[in-house]
């Protein structure tokens, strides 16, 4: 699969949702391209993220880099804590129409975003499985079909949650950095559910250390694109706020370039999940990211 861009947008916020995701529609809708959206299925913690303050090296540089105020919005970053967090998904059924209504993939970005984010490494297999049946529940409830894709918030998983998806019949998830699909292995055990990585930096782990402007940044991202398959995590917080412009921009040069976008849901189903490595699952770090991510192994 030559010249692709996989597009996959992570909601992470009540406020992504109802105030990013519009935006990004309409830049998608005006450049003709599609884009696999990834919604939290329960309420919007943000606030509990203040913990990591304390708990992760490198945080503060990153959310002074990135403008966490301007990024999220003083009301966002009191859910959970001095504010109920209100339901991403229930609460904006309108929208989650409108997403499938133009072209675009939805598939489940968790159920709680700061909760798995930072306890899935450690859950047991009946934790997993209530918070994922709670999740798909909830979609089936919202859209009246089964979900077909999953991608871990904070790109966090464990071999419980993997095991569910073979079981559910999931075409695939994205759960990882990496480099191209591959069959997931923890534990010893290979799972069938395909992985289709992140392959490419996002923009929060290399603003103010690969460039400053929307412009700049934009270039650096077209120069690394591979003429393989390339798979962009974009953020309906910041591409969907802020850096907007940023996002246009890459996407015209790409095009320009002779890269196509496609949704992940359809590069997924031209894999032949028989002919693909398998690849341990492993925890580590990224540049430009405070605190963990699961990483693919090399096969």
């Amino acid at each position: 699969m030559n010249n692709v861009v996989g597009l996959k947008v992570d909601v992470d916020t009540f406020r992504g949702m109802r105030e990013g995701v519009p935006k990004l529609l309409d830049l998608f809708a005006g450049l003709h391209v599609r884009a696999s959206l990834f919604v939290p299925m329960g309420k919007d913690h943000t606030g509990w993220t203040a913990k990591r303050v304390f708990t992760r090296p490198g945080f503060v540089s990153k959310a002074q880099r990135v403008g966490v105020l301007e990024t999220y919005g003083l009301k966002t970053l009191m859910y959970g804590l001095l504010l109920p967090g209100p339901e991403i998904a229930k609460k904006n059924g309108p929208l989650i129409a409108r997403i499938t209504e133009e072209g675009h993939e939805l598939g489940i970005h968790g159920l709680d975003h700061v909760w798995w984010h930072d306890h899935i490494k450690h859950l047991d297999r009946e934790t997993t499985e209530q918070i994922l049946r709670k999740a798909t529940d909830t979609y089936r409830e919202i859209t009246g079909t089964a979900p077909l894709s999953f991608a871990a918030p904070g790109w966090m998983i464990n071999g419980h949650a993997l095991a569910f998806f073979q079981r559910e019949g999931f075409l695939y998830t994205s759960d990882v950095r990496g480099s191209s699909p591959f069959l997931p292995m923890m534990a010893g055990q290979t799972y069938r559910v395909l992985q289709v990585p992140t392959t490419l930096p996002t923009l929060d782990e290399v603003v103010g250390l690969e460039g400053r402007t929307q412009d700049e940044l934009a270039g650096y991202f077209v120069k690394s694109l591979t003429e393989g398959l390339n798979i962009l995590t974009v953020h309906a917080e910041l591409e969907g706020n802020r850096w907007t412009g940023f996002l246009e921009a890459f996407i015209q040069r790409a095009l320009a370039l002779g890269f196509r976008f496609e949704r992940l849901i359809d590069v997924a189903r031209l894999m032949e999940p028989g002919k693909l490595p398998a690849c341990e699952l492993v925890y580590g770090q990224v540049r430009g990211r405070a605190g963990e991510v699961t990483l693919q192994s090399p096969s």
